[in-house]
């Protein structure tokens, strides 16, 4: 398999199936569970760039630990941090947005009852 862009459908169709009373602490399991999933991949990444390094010899623990990033590294890393809140989060995000729809769908509907019968 090659490392290429997959691009996911952003919100699943059809309604999120509950499986607490509280559709809440469903939705907190899903952003646990996205964070859970995202720390393992980077911890078994970063453990085999490590081993990788110690076995040839290219940095130490001390290295890493004293090196300083530049303004664009900070960029790059603030950036891969905006994308994983937003996928962590996207839960949230997209009942607000289905909440906001909800909302202007009735504004629309009050509006249009009240032009017609005026």
């Amino acid at each position: 398999m090659t490392n290429q862009d997959v691009t996911l459908q952003r919100k699943a169709k059809g309604k999120r199936p509950f499986y607490f009373s509280d559709p809440d602490v469903d939705r907190l399991l899903s952003m646990i569970m996205a964070l859970t999933g995202e720390l393992s991949v980077t911890r078994d990444r970063l453990d085999t760039l490590e081993r990788v390094a110690a076995v040839k010899g290219l940095f130490s623990g001390d290295d890493i630990e004293e090196y300083e990033l530049s303004d664009a590294d900070m960029e790059a890393r603030a950036a891969r941090h905006q994308t994983l809140f937003q996928e962590v989060t996207r839960i949230i995000v997209g009942d607000l947005e289905d909440l906001e729809k909800e909302d202007e769908e009735a504004y629309t509907a009050v509006v249009d009852q009240v032009e017609n019968d005026g």
